[in-house]
């Protein structure tokens, strides 16, 4: 078996002619292919790149190894050239411009849980630049898989604060992608409302009620039904938010748009009615939200 060592945390393994990466002695991850290698000498070229497939366009064509052509090349070059690669990245302070990201964020990862001081600097600077990109998809996998949690509480604020801009200005786009809010594109809107919604009871934020005023007019009111009809508390436990975080957010929710929408009140009673079932017992009337709605019902 061949071993080599990148630092006390990284090392590479060739096992029965597989290169393997290990960190802090366990597997991470087997390589299947041989990642193309920016010479050190042109790193500085590179550096406002922010994606590998930008550095294959960049790159001659002919550094690509395919995976057909990789299969050809004993394991022993494979194994030194993937020593190589993760070396040169790891001398030049992890740098994102050496590694196919998806291999680099979860390695990262792993690095930072392991102890790696360096690592966890570039990884608290990833999640920070992938978060403020703005993209809705990447920033529902950073939050329900609690990479913010690697962050401390000035540095999530900070993040939040900073991207909050763009966040807003990419969903008011995507809902007014929606002409009309119609069953087709329900589950896409719900899927927002839910990344919004988490993001306030999560981090003590006020963004739907932010996005909500920033909507045209005539997409607010059913906007605001669309909220009541997904704000229950069943959707939102298996994030660990406790009930009675969730019971105040309602509270505050629901009066805000019944102010607006007097007309709210007739939902509420017929989610009440027929929506769930009337003969629940209290507590899955908690977990379902269906006490709040008969709770308010008798407010309003």
């Amino acid at each position: 078996m061949l071993k080599f060592t990148i630092n006390k945390f990284l090392e590479l393994r060739l096992e029965n002619g597989r290169t393997n990466i290990y960190v802090n002695n366990k597997l991470f991850l087997q390589c299947k292919y041989l990642l193309i290698k920016i010479p050190i000498n042109e790193i500085e070229s590179f550096e406002e790149i922010s994606s590998i497939n930008e550095v294959i366009d960049k790159l001659d064509k002919t550094l690509e190894v395919s995976e057909k052509k990789y299969n050809i090349i004993s394991p022993e070059i494979q194994f030194w050239g993937h020593c190589s690669n993760l070396q040169a990245w790891y001398e030049n302070n992890y740098n994102n411009c050496l590694m196919h990201s998806n291999l680099a964020f979860p390695l990262l990862k792993r690095l930072t849980e392991a102890g790696d001081i360096i690592a966890k600097n570039v990884f608290k600077e990833e999640i920070a630049k992938r978060f403020d990109e703005g993209q809705l998809s990447v920033i529902q996998c950073l939050l329900y898989n609690g990479y913010l949690d690697y962050l401390n509480e000035d540095e999530r604020e900070y993040v939040l604060d900073q991207s909050s801009s763009k966040l807003f200005k990419n969903i008011i786009n995507k809902l007014k992608g929606f002409v009309n809010f119609t069953p087709i594109n329900y589950l896409k809107i719900k899927n927002i409302i839910e990344l919004v919604i988490f993001i306030d009871l999560m981090y003590n934020k006020s963004f739907l009620l932010h996005i909500f005023e920033k909507l045209p007019k005539q997409m607010k009111e059913e906007f605001a039904n669309i909220v009541i009809l997904h704000l229950n508390y069943k959707e939102f436990k298996d994030f660990k938010i406790s009930y009675g975080k969730f019971y105040i957010f309602f509270h505050r929710i629901l009066k805000y748009f019944y102010d607006k929408y007097p007309k709210i009140s007739e939902l509420l009673k017929f989610l009440d009615s027929g929506f769930y079932n009337a003969d629940m017992p209290l507590s899955e009337k908690f977990s379902h939200g269906t006490f709040f709605y008969s709770h308010y019902i008798s407010e309003f």
